[in-house]
């Protein structure tokens, strides 16, 4: 090849690149310019890609979900473009939109959006964007304007800048096609063999075509675009009649939460636990009295604000405490109930100190909804989940199985609680069912059955009343809510395993702060646990700072369930 050739043929990919360069150069000084204008708006990235966000200031999932819809509705309204939503995905919504409409829906978005930090991408698994814009950048990446699916949204960062969420709480535009127009085209028959399931030509003819799989249909059939309407937030918003129908999957039963809370380090507590300790005989673990079991750093605060974001679907709270209470908390907060153990526990066997023994009676709280969710305050949602992650919608539970063992012998004083109580579990069930239990239960919030609980009562009375009656932990006891009501279930049909999405962080660890960093930077785990045990004294000031820090900066806004000061 001759100079002059190579040169002919690299001369298009030089003004390509060259293109390409004034086309960045141009955005990033549109970008800043708009930040100068805007003091709201700050440099982001999301998973790997460079975009805006605006600093909020509050917060929660279902609210960002919503103002992004109503983004994307604006525009529509605007141009009276007929739309609906669509039950695509639990955590984010979905807006049906005829393709012809693509252009005119697109050009609107553009007027409304100038100079926005309001981003727009074609959707890719794994929550990335194919091709991300802002609409501030002035002109839409090309191969956006014949996408069949759009993923639009802000990205909404915190006090300091910290992303609280991004596109996976964006609204989500699909482009429908005309089955007839579609059907006419090259890719017609293809289309057509690919619904499920099968229909017919002249049914696909007069239907509008799902351009991706949504979970309820390939096709809606023109008999089937009954209008209906659907409610997000305040608003009522256009569908049709199968998007509104519960199906066999969704939770329409009542989710309730139970917290247990002690504050360790209040004098008169440790002087009564002091108390107790000296007057008791039974065997108590060694682990189980340590300090750092008892050191707050405000955990209960900040798993209430991460309820109070990302987890909207749960009906009311339940705090149970020895008679305390956490000074930051309204205990009149709608929404919330604090349940003192003497509600709870029969007459003559408080006070104790063993949350095994607590565990024993949380079924018993008044008005409690069959399925609740048994947090532990070290316990934390990172982001947006639904009832469904822990219930399937016949109310079977949704187990979190670890794979940790509890191992094979007797329990001893030298393993932990919770591995002694999990062989005691063992032990009732291959007395009853001659089946043996190997494994452990993950530290996330933990799904419960109410009735199953109750049964449980009835099946091991014995057992029960002597852990009920435990005060401090020991390896006697037995561990109700999990092993107990997760094994039981696993072996009787109340429950199946579950896919948790979970970290488990030991903040005494060398690698914790390492660890505590990915968390705030991914936001990519749906729950986690800071587990502060066997903390060493000279560490916990250090250990503290890092924790009050992090949960700080992942959860920033104050809960419903604060005082106002």
């Amino acid at each position: 090849m001759t100079v002059r050739s190579f040169a002919r043929r690299m001369r298009p990919r030089v003004k390509r690149k060259a293109a390409e360069g004034a086309w960045q150069l141009r955005t990033m000084r549109r970008r800043r310019r708009a930040a100068v204008a805007d003091p709201l708006l700050r440099p982001v990235s999301v998973r790997g890609q460079q975009l805006y966000g605006r600093v909020v200031s509050r917060f929660s999932a279902a609210d960002a979900a919503a103002a992004n819809l109503g983004l994307v509705v604006a525009a529509l309204e605007q141009e009276g473009i007929p739309h609906f939503l669509l039950p695509a995905s639990r955590t984010r919504h979905t807006v049906g939109v005829n393709a012809v409409d693509r252009e005119r829906f697109l050009t609107a978005l553009e007027a409304r959006n100038a100079g926005k930090a309001v981003f727009i991408g074609r959707p890719l698994p794994g929550g990335r964007l194919q091709h991300p814009a802002l609409f501030m950048d002035g002109v839409l990446p090309t191969p956006l304007r014949a996408a069949s699916a759009l993923r639009i949204g802000e990205n909404h960062l915190g006090p300091a800048g910290q992303l609280l969420a991004g596109p996976e709480l964006a609204c989500d535009v699909e482009f429908w096609e005309d089955g007839a127009q579609l059907l006419a085209s090259d890719d017609g028959p293809r289309r057509l063999a690919r619904v499920q399931p099968q229909a017919s030509a002249d049914i696909f003819a007069e239907s509008l075509v799902a351009p991706r799989n949504n979970g309820i249909t390939d096709v809606l059939p023109a008999s089937e675009q009954k209008p209906a309407v659907v409610r997000v937030g305040d608003r009522e918003l256009p569908t049709f009649v199968p998007f509104t129908m519960p199906t066999v999957n969704e939770v329409t039963f009542p989710v309730d939460v139970v917290y247990t809370w002690v504050d360790g380090e209040e004098p008169e507590m440790r002087a009564k636990r002091a108390r107790y300790q000296q007057q008791g005989t039974a065997e108590i673990l060694d682990k189980e009295t340590n300090a750092s079991r008892y050191t707050s750093h405000d955990e209960l605060r900040y798993s209430l604000r991460s309820l109070a974001m990302y987890a909207d679907f749960v009906r009311h709270i339940y705090l149970v405490t020895d008679g305390q209470k956490p000074h930051w908390l309204d205990a009149e907060a709608p929404g919330i109930t604090v349940v003192d153990h003497r509600d709870i526990f029969p007459p003559g066997v408080l006070p104790v100190f063993n949350s095994h023994a607590i565990e024993t009676r949380l079924h018993h709280i008044p008005g409690l909804s069959e399925h609740y969710l048994y947090f532990n305050d070290d316990v934390f949602v990172g982001r947006r989940v639904t009832a469904e992650h822990f219930f399937h919608g016949s109310g079977l539970m949704r187990i979190p199985v670890s794979p940790l063992k509890i191992g094979v012998g007797k329990p001893h004083a030298e393993e932990t609680a919770t591995n002694s109580a999990g062989k005691n579990v063992r032990r009732l069930l291959w007395e009853r069912f001659g089946r043996m239990t190997t494994n452990n239960f993950m530290h996330t919030p933990l799904p419960q059955q109410r009735g199953t609980l109750q049964a449980l009562e009835e099946l091991f009375p014995q057992d029960l009343r002597r852990t009920t009656g435990s005060r401090f932990r020991s390896p006697q006891d037995i561990a109700m809510t999990a092993p107990l009501l997760y094994q039981y279930a696993l072996m009787t049909g109340r429950g199946v395993p579950g896919r948790f999405n979970f970290r488990y962080v030991n903040i005494s660890r060398s690698d914790a702060e390492a660890r505590l960093d990915d968390l705030r930077r991914s936001r990519r785990f749906d729950f986690f646990c800071l587990n502060d045990v066997d903390v060493p004294p000279e560490d916990r000031e250090r250990v503290g700072v890092a924790m009050s820090e992090f949960l700080e900066n992942y959860f920033p806004f104050p809960s419903p369930f604060e005082k106002r000061n």
